[in-house]
């Protein structure tokens, strides 16, 4: 029997957000803590976008094309805090 891969710290935040569709939502704040830790181990990167902003680059979904997340003004404001401060690890 072949062995499961195990899921990264992003996949398994994206099943967790998938089996609470209909139940509690993520706030901002917990998109912008789970992406910024996975920015941090290297799993997505920020890139450019062509007005100025930037977008993470996430790894490739259902379709296996990856996918882009531009972060909202309140994302910013946490990752801005992220990036400014620091933050431990939780």
């Amino acid at each position: 029997m072949p062995k499961k891969k195990k899921k990264n710290a992003l996949a398994a935040a994206a099943s967790k957000k998938l089996a609470s569709i209909g139940g509690p939502k993520m706030s901002a704040e917990d998109v912008a803590h789970v992406l910024w830790h996975a920015e941090q181990r290297g799993e997505v990167e920020r890139v450019p976008l062509e007005d100025g902003s930037w977008a993470w680059m996430l790894p490739a979904g259902e379709n296996g094309q990856p996918q882009m997340l531009k972060p909202t003004p309140a994302m910013l404001a946490i990752v801005d805090r992220f990036d400014r401060e620091g933050h431990g690890e939780h």
